[in-house]
Parts: structure tokens; sequence; C-alpha cells
């Protein structure tokens, strides 16, 4: 199992349509590329943090050739960036493991 650690930084008036985008590029990725899905955070200082699941190094790793039709929803995302692209922080792989699932309240 890969977390990868992501920092956004969003121009600032475009948070909306930056989460827009970001959920529709993470569907696509999630659907075509194999990851295990992605949550979106808001850090304090105001970027946005993504942590994404992947089953392994090497499917993150691997070629994503992005279908013709789905470039649109990344590169919308990338507008909302101020260099374009977001940051790498961490490529962690999962050493032990105690998450739990969602409790009901």
């Amino acid at each position: 199992m890969l977390a990868v650690i992501l920092e956004f930084d969003v121009i600032e008036g475009m948070e909306e349509e930056f989460r827009t985008a970001w959920i529709e590029t993470t569907e696509l990725i999630y659907q075509h590329f194999g990851s295990l899905g992605s949550r979106l955070h808001k850090a304090e200082n105001g970027k946005f943090i993504a942590y994404a699941q992947w089953p392994s190094l090497d499917i993150y790793e691997s070629e994503h050739n992005w279908p013709v039709n789905c470039e649109h929803s990344r590169e919308r995302m990338r507008a909302t960036l101020k260099i374009g692209k977001p940051t790498l922080l961490h490529k962690l792989t999962l050493d032990t493991d105690l998450l739990k699932g969602l409790v009901q309240y």
C-alpha cells in the first residue's frame, strides 16, 4: 500500500473551481489508473492537502495515458493552481495500519 501526500496552492478566489475540478480529476484517476481514492483537506495556511492511496508504488508510477476526453478535467484543476501543478510532499509506504472504519454517531 502506498500513500501520496500532495499540496495544492490554489489561486485566491478559485477555491470552488479547484474543488470541483479536483473531485472530477480524482474520480477519473480512480476509474482509469488504479488509485484507491483520495481525501482533500484544507491546511491552516490556506493550502489544500490531498492524501491519496494506491495499491503499490508500481501502479502509482506506471505510465498514465489520459484519455483525450478526460484531459480537460486535469487541465481545469491545474488552471486553479499558482504553479500549475500540485507539489508532491511525500510518497509513503505502509508500515503499520491501525486505521479504523467510520463510526456512525
